[in-house]
């Protein structure tokens, strides 16, 4: 932020009222017509701001100026006084000068320092840290009295600027309103945050809108923690009792948000609107993609058998009849799955299937245009790239598939359908209900949707489990694949992942081989051992990045995520190089680190990861780091860094999509109750040339019969009523 623009708002070109995003024309003091641009409520328009951000030179609309705040008033604390002084919008200033500024100069201390910094000559500043505090200060000015409160609330860094953003000179009134409209309004912020906040504002634990918010916070974060759509009304009492401290008659507050619509009651199931009405969109969609089907002729289907051959003798190689089916099945339906688990020749049938349709229809693949002929896509980065270098052709996330952009808006959608004739999309269990909808609704009618995947393998992190409901719907064509092919008839990794998934394991499968390395541990040796594992794959000529990987199931504990990553930092990087801290963690230039959020402003996505190039200092003193992600470089402010983690070791969840050469997983009794089929079996399948597991062996059996509970989900039922209506 390193200008200011004092204006008033004339009138809003655009906005978004979902985001706050807008553009408007403004008057500055002079009657200049000026534009602006950001996340900017809707203010007063005779009323001059102070508006404070950065001029941009747009390509087609010319010279904006980007706003990043403006003026706010409030009520101070001494705690959010110090908060705010010892955050990093100031330099140098630490909690324990704060609180000595603070001491000497009380509740007016930021007024009278800038009045007349030279007060600070009384606690032996120097004439350079004066001055750089100072001009600090009068930078944010006026955003300073607002940020004060809100640091007082403990809201801090970017978080305090989203709500600044989002409510304007409104911010105090709306929050001493509601203070759990944070919830749904800003990101990152959730119920206990917000009953902070309300706390403070001395809200009562029973007022009504603390007891609406529980219930509406319970049933989001049962959905997102279960990967359920729907919850039962005991379920949905218990969760919400566990959320308020105390148990309450919720039933009536509960029929209120039934009709105030915020909540959908349907069939003695309770849905969160937005899941309801996403369900049953994607439904819809999935009719609309199958239905309408062109008629084959015999001659068709006889041409597309032909080609068949042609592609085998072509790329040498003789295709089983399952695989000859599901090129086959895939090419002559509209929509279709193609299902099977590791070493099935999944990938070898994308390829074939892709030969014949571009022969079929006259396509060259080497034409500069293919993309919009053909799309191939995948949940995730590392997916999407493994799919490019196999098939030799471009693929990308979803996301960026689907032209999403940084202000939150998709390029292609129900309005504007993606070109493609074509549409592959892989490792399909990951998708969840939402991104579903999304890719559904963008696709033409005309369009071929081919969806490959696991069906076995960990549903979505977020709810739905759309790839089981289509298939388990018996609607959509689906080719099964069964039959290990003779390359990996001999993978002990694969035959080890196939007695899991047909819960056929005992403890005669357990044993060491080629490719399966399996060493019975005590847990206090398991580090130890899992580090000279390590130190010797990077012997061997393995990547830390690339190619070996830690999984583990949970975060905390002495064999966790959190404990091994602070090993393996500590074993594998230099710490005497170049680090930035951020809350407990400190990272180093050459840590290995995982993007936890989707930025597509940048081109990263939830589970890329990379390394740390490198850490230096901006203009205004503020450090930064910067991430290489196979060769795009990211930037990071320090109050970014909530966005990574070090990937050295990551949940098994995060590693959904992609392939390791080599894969460590420790696996002992603390791991128990996340120890499902499900999650050993995605654990394994991660695996390309080495499996290393390491303590408690037995716990693989026990593991391979423990079942994970089936996700609540109705697209299933929607999809075949739709069907025959």
């Amino acid at each position: 932020m390193d200008n200011k623009l004092t204006a008033k708002i004339e009138r809003y070109v655009y906005r978004n009222d979902e985001n706050s995003y807008s553009i408007a024309r403004v008057l500055d003091k002079d009657n200049q017509q000026l534009t602006i641009v950001g996340y900017i409520p809707l203010l007063s328009e005779d009323i001059y701001y102070d508006f404070l951000g950065s001029w941009i030179n747009h390509e087609r609309y010319g010279k904006q100026f980007k706003v990043e705040s403006y003026s706010q008033s409030g009520e101070q604390t001494k705690e959010g006084i110090m908060s705010y002084l010892s955050s990093s919008f100031f330099t140098g200033v630490g909690p324990k000068t704060a609180e000595k500024i603070v001491n000497l100069l009380g509740d007016n201390a930021i007024d009278k320092i800038i009045e007349n910094k030279n007060i600070l000559k009384q606690l032996s500043f120097t004439n350079e840290r004066i001055e750089r505090l100072h001009q600090q200060l009068i930078q944010n000015q006026t955003n300073q009295h607002i940020l004060v409160v809100l640091y007082g609330y403990n809201i801090q860094g970017k978080t305090a600027m989203k709500i600044l953003n989002a409510y304007g000179i409104a911010t105090l009134e709306k929050l001493e309103e509601d203070p759990y409209r944070l919830i749904d309004d800003i990101e990152g912020i959730g119920f206990i945050k917000a009953d902070e906040i309300a706390f403070k504002l001395k809200i009562a634990k029973d007022d009504p809108r603390r007891i609406k918010a529980a219930i509406l916070f319970s049933m989001n974060n049962y959905s997102f923690l279960k990967g359920d759509i729907y919850l039962e009304k005991t379920n949905l009492i218990k969760h919400t009792y566990q959320i308020l401290g105390f148990e309450y008659n919720l039933e009536p507050i509960i029929d209120n948000l039934v009709d105030e619509e915020k909540i959908i009651l349907e069939d003695d199931r309770y849905y969160l609107f937005s899941l309801y009405e996403t369900e049953i969109s994607v439904a819809k969609e999935i009719i609309r993609l199958s239905h309408n089907e062109k008629t084959l002729t015999t001659d068709d289907i006889d041409h597309y058998e032909t080609l068949i051959n042609m592609v085998q003798i072509q790329k040498g190689i003789n295709y089983t009849k399952m695989q000859e089916k599901a090129i086959l099945t895939s090419l002559t339906s509209k929509f279709s799955v193609i299902t099977g688990g590791p070493g099935t020749g999944k990938t070898t049938i994308i390829d074939g299937l892709i030969s014949v349709y571009s022969s079929f229809n006259k396509i060259n693949l080497k034409d500069e245009y293919i993309e919009e002929e053909i799309a191939l896509m995948a949940p995730t980065g590392r997916a999407a790239k493994r799919m490019e270098e196999v098939l030799g052709l471009k693929a990308s996330t979803i996301h960026r598939a689907l032209g999403y952009g940084y202000d939150g808006f998709f390029s292609y959608d129900y309005n504007n359908k993606m070109p493609q004739k074509l549409i592959i999309i892989d490792e399909a269990s990951m998708i969840d209900i939402f991104l579903a909808k999304r890719l559904f609704e963008a696709i033409n009618d005309n369009a071929k949707i081919i969806i490959v995947g696991d069906v076995d393998q960990l549903p979505s992190v977020s709810p739905g489990a759309v790839l089981k409901d289509i298939i388990e719907s018996n609607t959509i064509p689906v080719v099964r694949l069964s039959e290990i092919h003779r390359q990996a008839e001999d993978s002990s990794i694969i035959n080890l992942a196939i007695n899991i998934n047909n819960q056929n394991l005992n403890n005669y499968d357990l044993v060491t081989n080629n490719d399966l390395y399996l060493s019975k541990v005590e847990p206090s040796k398991i580090k130890d051992i899992l580090l000279r594992q390590v130190e010797g794959a990077l012997k061997q000529g393995y990547s830390m990045v690339e190619d070996i990987q830690v999984l583990l199931p949970i975060y905390k504990g002495d064999i966790g995520i959190d404990e091994m990553n602070n090993a393996m930092q500590e074993k594998f990087n230099d710490t005497s190089n170049d680090n930035i801290s951020y809350g407990d963690k400190k990272y180093y230039v050459g840590d290995k680190v995982i993007q936890l959020v989707n930025d597509p402003k940048n081109f990263i996505m939830n589970g890329d990861i990379g390394y740390v190039k490198r850490i230096g200092l901006s203009n205004n003193n503020k450090q930064y780091l910067v991430v290489n992600y196979d060769g795009n470089e990211v930037s990071y402010e320090k109050d970014d860094l909530d966005q990574i983690n070090l990937a050295y070791a990551v949940s098994i969840h995060k590693s959904q999509g992609s392939e390791y050469k080599v894969v460590i997983l420790p696996i002992v009794k603390a791991h128990m109750y996340m120890l499902k089929k499900e999650l050993l079996y995605t654990a394994i399948t991660r695996a390309k040339d080495i499996l290393i597991i390491l303590g408690d062996i037995d716990l693989l059996v026990y593991a391979a019969n423990n079942l994970a509970e089936s996700r609540k989900t109705t697209l299933r039922e929607r999809i075949i009523k739709l069907t025959y209506e």
